[in-house]
C-alpha cells in the first residue's frame, strides 16, 4: 500500500503501521486520590504499541505514559492516547473523578456484648447495626461466624442457631478500612457441640424455625423435578436430615417443586407480612451476579407451573446480587412480588409450584447450588 503526494511521489507504509488505535474505555469514573489503568488495542494486530498519553486538565486526573488515571480533584476530563508512529491514529476517554471515598470509621451491633439464641431461632442482626459516618462511600458490610457448628450468619446478617456453645458474629466493614464489630452468640443447653466423633454422621437434625409452615424440607428429592446433577446432602444442611444440593453449567432451571395434586395453603393473609423463606447456598456469589441477566425469576404458583396464577420475585435482584459465599437465609416478602397474570392472581391458599432460574448464559460457568428449608412465615 502507498500514498501519492505532489509530483505524484508514491511513499510505501509500513505493513505494521498503526492504521487504528481504539480506547477498550471511552468512559470511565475514578475517585480522588485513586487510580484507574486505560488501556488501547491496536489495528493491524501486531502493529507499534507506543502511545503518548495526555490528559487536558492535570488539574481534574493526571495520565502516566503507561496508561493509568489518578484523580485530582472532582470533575470531568478528557485523557487522548495517541499512536506515536502515527499520530493519525488517536481515541479519547471522558475521565469522571468522583469525590474522595469516605471509608466507614466504626460499626457498631446494639444488642450488648452477648444474646442468647435458642437453637433452631433466627436473628436478624442488621436492625440493629448501625455505621459511621453517615455518608460513607461503601456500606457495605460482611458477616463471619467463629465457629459454624453453633451459629451460622448470612450474607444479610442473620445468624441461626444450630447446636449448644458459644459463637462470636462478626461484622466487618465492606470496604476495607477496618471498621468491625462482633456480638456472642449463646446457644443455651449443653456446653459441648453437637459434633459428631464419626465425620460421616451428620449427627443430630438442625430443627426448623417453629415459626415456619414447610412448603418442602428439601430432606429428599419428592416433587423435584430438573434434578440432573441433583443430590441430598447431610453435612453442612441447615435444618432436618439434609438438604438438596445441585451442580450444573447447562441449565438454568435451577430448582422446580411440583406438587400438582398436593397443593399447600400458605397460611398468608397480609401479603405485607408474609414472606416466602428458604436457604440458598451458592459457592460462587461474585461469578453468579455478574453472569446473571435480569429476567430470570423465583416463581409460586398454584396453576402446576410457571406463567399462570404466580408471584414472582427477581432472581438476579433478590439473589444473584445479594448473597455471599455459602449459606444465605433468603425471605421474599409477597408484597414485594408481582403478578404474572393479574387477571389470574395468585391464591395463597392453593401453592403448589417453585421455581428458581437464572436466565444467563447457560453452558460457560458452573456452579453449586444448595437449597433448604423452603416454607412460608406471617411476621405479627
Amino acid at each position: 500500500m502507498g500514498l501519492t503526494g505532489c509530483g505524484q511521489q508514491k511513499f510505501d507504509i509500513p505493513s505494521l503501521l498503526v492504521r487504528e488505535l481504539q480506547m477498550d474505555n471511552h468512559t470511565c469514573s475514578v475517585r480522588v486520590d485513586e487510580t484507574y489503568p486505560l488501556s488501547v488495542s491496536f489495528s493491524p494486530a501486531g502493529s507499534s504499541s507506543v502511545v503518548t498519553w495526555t490528559s487536558l486538565d492535570e488539574s481534574i486526573a493526571t495520565i502516566s505514559v503507561v496508561g493509568t488515571v489518578t484523580g485530582v480533584s472532582e470533575g470531568e476530563v478528557r485523557v487522548t492516547a495517541t499512536s506515536v508512529v502515527n499520530p493519525f491514529a488517536t481515541d479519547t476517554c471522558v475521565v469522571t473523578v468522583l469525590p474522595r471515598r469516605v471509608y466507614m470509621s466504626s460499626i457498631s451491633i446494639t444488642l450488648g456484648g452477648a444474646y442468647e439464641l435458642e437453637k433452631g431461632k433466627t436473628l436478624e442482626l442488621a436492625p440493629f447495626t448501625t455505621t459511621a459516618p453517615a455518608n460513607v462511600t461503601d456500606p457495605g458490610i460482611t458477616w463471619s461466624s467463629s465457629d459454624n457448628s453453633v451459629a451460622v450468619v448470612t450474607g444479610s446478617g442473620v445468624v441461626r442457631a444450630m447446636s449448644s456453645g458459644t459463637a462470636i458474629i462478626t461484622a466487618t466493614a465492606a470496604d476495607g478500612g477496618g471498621a468491625a464489630a462482633s456480638i456472642t452468640i449463646v446457644v443455651p443447653g449443653s456446653t459441648t457441640p453437637d459434633t459428631p466423633d464419626d465425620p460421616d454422621d451428620p449427627g443430630e437434625d438442625p430443627p426448623a424455625d417453629p415459626d415456619l409452615l414447610m412448603f418442602h424440607n428439601c430432606d429428599n428429592l419428592t416433587y423435584f423435578t430438573h434434578t440432573q446433577g441433583a443430590s441430598v446432602e447431610t453435612q453442612g444442611r441447615m435444618e432436618g436430615s439434609g438438604y438438596i444440593e445441585r451442580t450444573t453449567n447447562s441449565d438454568n432451571q435451577i430448582f422446580i417443586i411440583s406438587r400438582v395434586g398436593n397443593s399447600m395453603d400458605t397460611k398468608i393473609t397480609d401479603y405485607s407480612k408474609g414472606y416466602l423463606v428458604f436457604w440458598f447456598y451458592i459457592n460462587d456469589a461474585a461469578s453468579l451476579s455478574r453472569n446473571t441477566v435480569a429476567t430470570g425469576r423465583i416463581e409460586l404458583s398454584q396453576s402446576g407451573g410457571p406463567g399462570q396464577q404466580c408471584l414472582y420475585w427477581s432472581s438476579k435482584t433478590c439473589l444473584a446480587d445479594v448473597v455471599s459465599d455459602g449459606w444465605n437465609y433468603i425471605q421474599l416478602r409477597f408484597s414485594d412480588a408481582k403478578e404474572m397474570t393479574p387477571d389470574k392472581p395468585f391464591n395463597p391458599k392453593g401453592a403448589n409450584y417453585f421455581r428458581i432460574y437464572f436466565d444467563g448464559p447457560a453452558g460457560s460457568y458452573e456452579y453449586t447450588y444448595g437449597i433448604d428449608a423452603i416454607g412460608f412465615k406471617q411476621t405479627n
